[in-house]
């Protein structure tokens, strides 16, 4: 069945370029060849991180990528603006094939979008990181940072900030609503789905030199059918989790259960909380737009089970700074952008809990972890979200092992001697999780990337990544893709 929808896509895919043509809609293809080595056989951390679940964690690989995408009509003068309708399409579709001690076929993207106005909607898979955050070089935004091959949803959004009329674009919005698939290789639950919606504002014209942010995302993990014993029905009822409208309509709203605590219903888990799985961020941040830089602070607070709302886990989140230096510059070497985070997960609300005296405090919050969907906040054997919580090597089971974790972490996009470079370090302190704790392992990774721009189009990317320390393998590993890129 898979490759009959493959074969279809990619029919269908060529279908729409022939039409592109007649449209002079700008088409892109783009063809990859590289490999992967390391010391030992595992991809150092850089190298295999924030890479939409394609690069796996053995190596050595050789990989080859394929990639055909068309995006919306843009204005070239600001005559053209006033031309283009206010309805458009476009497509994409990535596939990856891997070779080595990990054999693997791959579709990072493939989706169908449309726009109508400020709002799109696309079905499908497709690469996108969710949360306030530097796009292109942070460590990973928490909850959803580009490090997972990205699940096939329906979703609704809007495409950049939309301006209130009534406040004359003083203020703005930002969001999205969807609907995902989990996969069904997982061990503990198959059929169920992901729920997901964010909201975010900011205060200030787009001409103006500065801006506040604030907004949230939603995340949910709800429904399915347990892969597990669940003698008592604690996790769902007769080893079905609630999938209903009803139960939809509880997953969206976050209504509480605890009221109710009908077991006989929705299984013991949710009875005494709420339907699913809920998790996600509070967002904050303000940018300054000068003359000579453009600086954004950002703050990813984390909530789960409520130890946000009693500020008892306030110590735990992404903390961030942007600096992008704007400009020409003559010297043969210099920073075009910089980014600096730290991320504290060590809280948790607090060792104790409901324990404690008063009863609504929470704690052990267990970051990615459930009751019920006992792997985590995986897919495809990926952490979603920040891609230092993540599945310890020594685990006996798949789920997530290493959630307190404290990271520093700098990005660095530069030229030397016109030779561009990406250069990431962190420095991460592993503690497990408070039920299995690691005993302050630590984590030295770096990375350095080059791009070599070649004669027709062609473009080298050479990597160098080392992982050291007393959590993982130490490993020195070494990428190499050459892509061709054609409009």
């Amino acid at each position: 069945m898979k490759r009959i929808l493959t074969s279809y896509f990619i029919c269908f895919s060529f279908y729409l370029t022939a039409q592109v043509a007649d449209l002079k809609r700008e088409t892109k293809y783009t063809a990859e060849v590289g490999t992967y080595l390391s010391t030992n056989g595992e991809t150092p951390f850089w190298l295999r991180t924030n890479q939409y679940g394609v690069v796996p964690l053995t190596s050595p690989i050789i990989t080859l990528r394929g990639t055909i995408s068309s995006d919306y009509k843009k204005a070239v003068t600001k005559e053209d603006q006033y031309k283009l309708s206010k309805f458009d399409w476009g497509y994409g579709l990535n596939i990856v094939g891997n070779v080595g001690k990990e054999n693997q076929f791959l579709i990072p993207e493939a989706y169908i979008k449309a726009k109508f106005g400020a709002f799109e909607i696309y079905a499908g898979r497709r690469k996108e990181i969710f949360g306030l955050v530097d796009s292109t070089l942070s460590s990973g935004s928490y909850i959803w940072s580009g490090n997972a091959l990205p699940m096939p949803k329906i979703q609704i959004s809007t495409l950049n900030f939309v301006p209130l009329g009534f406040t004359k674009g003083f203020l703005s919005f930002k969001g999205n609503y969807a609907h995902g698939w989990f996969e069904n290789s997982r061990t503990d639950v198959k059929n169920f789905y992901l729920h997901q919606k964010s909201l975010y504002f900011r205060v200030g014209k787009p001409d103006w030199k500065f801006h506040f942010y604030g907004g949230f995302n939603h995340q949910v993990q709800w429904g399915g059918e347990l892969l597990y014993p669940d003698p008592k029905n604690q996790s769902g009822i007769d080893g079905k989790v609630g999938s209903s409208f009803n139960d939809y309509v509880n997953v969206v709203t976050g209504r509480s259960l605890a009221s109710v605590g009908d077991t006989t219903k929705n299984g013991g888990n949710d009875a005494l909380n709420r339907s699913g799985n809920h998790l996600g961020t509070l967002d904050f941040g303000f940018d300054i737009n000068a003359k000579n830089f453009y600086i954004l602070f950002y703050r990813q607070s984390i909530y789960e089970d409520g130890s946000l709302a009693y500020l008892s886990n306030i110590y735990d989140g992404l903390n961030g700074v942007s600096i992008e230096f704007k400009g020409t510059h003559q010297r043969n070497i210099f920073f075009k952008k910089v980014v600096f985070e730290y991320l504290n997960t060590t809280s948790q609300g607090g060792v104790l809990g409901s324990e404690q005296t008063d009863a609504r405090l929470r704690g052990r919050d267990n970051y990615f972890n459930n009751g019920v969907y006992r792997n985590g906040w995986i897919y495809n054997h990926q952490t979603i979200g920040t891609p230092f919580i993540n599945l310890y090597e020594n685990s006996i089971i798949e789920n997530i092992s290493n959630n307190r974790v404290e990271s520093y972490y700098i990005g660095i996009n530069m030229n030397a001697f016109e030779i561009p470079l990406n250069v990431k370090l962190s420095y991460t302190n592993n503690y497990g999780t408070y039920s299995n704790p690691l005993f302050a392992k630590d984590q030295l990774s770096t990375f350095i990337q080059a791009s070599f721009n070649l004669k027709n189009n062609f473009n080298l990317l050479t990597s160098i990544a080392n992982s050291s320390g007393s959590f993982g393998r130490n490993s020195i590993g070494l990428g190499v893709t050459l892509r061709k890129t054609l409009n």
